[in-house]
């Protein structure tokens, strides 16, 4: 292929430098691991930690590239997405160049390198067993951030005050009705008795420290504000009523788990979940005892979801297991199935957003969605004004006043667009937004082909997990229209890892074809 060709000749692959060529033995087998060793931290830390996934990825990226320049065996293999990956990074980086904030804009390119978890991943994942290797702990790891939002329904996530007394010393510290307590003194607390007793136990002459979310946020550590109760006025209760307030423990409205926010959480398990049903689709009249553990996996993370209340995260979901069902089926009948499940989501989707959050699917007079339709109305307009390179990533965040939008008059809430193609064209223009449309229909396409090559396939294996990715990126791309999901650093890191994984397969199935045609 040219693009080998190319990579020989910049990289010098094919010929190892001297040098090179004496790192063997113990050194080179330790740089043939690490990439694999930060990559199985990655998925590890995925859904559990941020900070984690970042460390990992650039640990797996220093240990890549340190293999390619000292053990060098092997060399770039292409892929159908090298090109549309170039060109979307190069008109990135002169959006990015010519922006008015160039700082603040360059900041927004770390999220746009992510990308390149595409070709880590597809460079160092060789086998089928290195794939189920890296799937198995995702997975496990995803079942502890579902256990873990469970407990945080059970066990509470702190203490939520209504009617406080005004003179009581908790109303003249600042707490207000509705408010959650989630630390005192630097410990969590989730019963009223315990805070009845932190009371009891604080020694004279000293001012009790609170952590409180106040009333509509998000009960979150990093949105919490500190409170001091001083020493004066700190009470000695004998019991909960002489508070003057009313105290009960907060569960979460919706499930988060690890992350700072449901929309989050729920856009990851739309990827986990899709890539479960896909599995266990490929299994199901295979390997019983396979298919009953992704029929498990598929339905802890399908409660899961439903625990975050996210209604484009559900229709999401629903439409990327049918695409999964569609492209599974051989029957005629697929097209009538895919519309029944579509339709019956839809219909249960609004008797539950009614039930629980009482709106509609799509309703005017809930404040989110008016501001998300004033949003989409103040971006396109900033598109036309600036169709070709845009006015810059994170310009609009740092230089709010500049641009007078609606919406920020209106609710006086600033925030992202909240849709990834607006998000991109007003940011970056419809250059980039062309090119970017254009990667993931070349990506798409690549699946679905991947798909009828696997379907023959002994080892079901390789079927389910090009069914599973189909599904999961087709639930992404439908909800990024009403979500900036490809802003959040943790779905695009689970987006492009699962990529990589694709282009593995390929690469195993292009390498398999020569011996599969002289066996037939």
């Amino acid at each position: 292929m040219a693009t080998d060709r190319i990579t020989g000749a910049v990289l010098d692959i094919r010929q190892p430098h001297d040098i090179a060529s004496k790192l063997t033995g113990r050194p080179a087998r330790i740089l043939e691991t690490l990439p694999a060793f930060f990559l199985g931290l990655f998925v590890l830390a995925q859904p559990l930690s941020i900070a984690g996934s970042h460390i990992a990825y650039a640990g797996a990226a220093v240990a890549w590239v340190l293999r390619l320049a000292f053990v060098r065996r092997g060399i770039l293999k292409s892929s159908p997405l090298d090109l549309p990956i170039l060109l979307y990074l190069s008109l990135c980086a002169v959006s990015t160049l010519v922006s008015p904030l160039p700082a603040s804009s360059w900041e927004g390119m770390r999220k746009v390198t992510i990308i390149f978890m595409v070709l880590l991943v597809a460079h160092n994942v060789p086998n089928s067993r290195r794939a189920k290797q890296l799937l198995a702990i995702l997975f496990l790891s995803g079942l502890a951030g579902v256990i873990w939002a469970g407990w945080e329904y059970i066990d509470g996530v702190g203490l939520r005050i209504h009617n406080p007394v005004p003179g009581a010393a908790f109303y003249q510290a600042g707490i207000r009705d509705n408010d959650v307590i989630l630390q005192v003194d630097g410990h969590s607390i989730e019963k009223p008795k315990e805070l009845l007793q932190r009371l009891n136990s604080e020694p004279p002459g000293k001012s009790m420290q609170l952590r409180v979310v106040h009333g509509g946020g998000i009960e979150i550590l990093k949105d919490a504000v500190p409170i001091s109760i001083s020493p004066d006025s700190t009470p000695r209760p004998a019991n909960l009523s002489a508070l003057g307030m009313q105290i009960e423990t907060d569960r979460p409205a919706r499930a988060r788990a690890f992350y700072s926010h449901y929309v989050t959480y729920a856009a990851v398990l739309d990827l986990l979940g899709c890539l479960a049903f896909g599995l266990w689709l490929a299994h199901r009249r295979h390997s019983p005892l396979s298919s009953a553990v992704f029929a498990g996996l598929f339905l802890a993370f399908t409660i899961a979801l439903g625990m975050t209340l996210t209604r484009a995260a559900w229709l999401a979901f629903a439409f990327g297991c049918a695409v999964e069902v569609f492209f599974f089926l051989r029957h005629w009948s697929r097209l009538i199935i895919v519309s029944v499940v579509l339709i019956l989501t839809a219909a249960g989707t609004s008797v539950a957003m009614h039930r629980w959050r009482g709106m509609g699917i799509i309703d005017m007079n809930d404040p989110g969605t008016a501001y998300r339709v004033l949003m989409w109305r103040d971006g396109m307009k900033l598109i036309q004004a600036h169709p070709w390179f845009g006015v810059g990533m994170n310009v609009v965040r740092d230089d709010s006043t500049k641009f007078d939008l609606e919406a920020y008059r209106e609710y006086g809430l600033q925030s992202h667009f909240h849709s990834t193609p607006i998000e991109i064209g007003v940011d970056l223009g419809l250059l980039v937004l062309g090119c970017w449309i254009a990667l993931m229909a070349v990506y798409w396409l690549m699946l679905a082909r991947l798909v009828a090559r696997t379907r023959g396939n002994a080892d079901r294996f390789p079927h389910g997990l090009s069914l599973g990715i189909l599904g999961g990126t087709s639930a992404l791309l439908v909800s990024s229209v009403a979500q900036y999901d490809f802003g959040d650093s943790v779905v695009v890191f689970l987006f492009w890892f699962l990529a990589g994984l694709a282009l593995a397969l390929q690469h195993k199935v292009q390498r398999d074809m020569p011996s599969t045609r002289a066996a037939a």
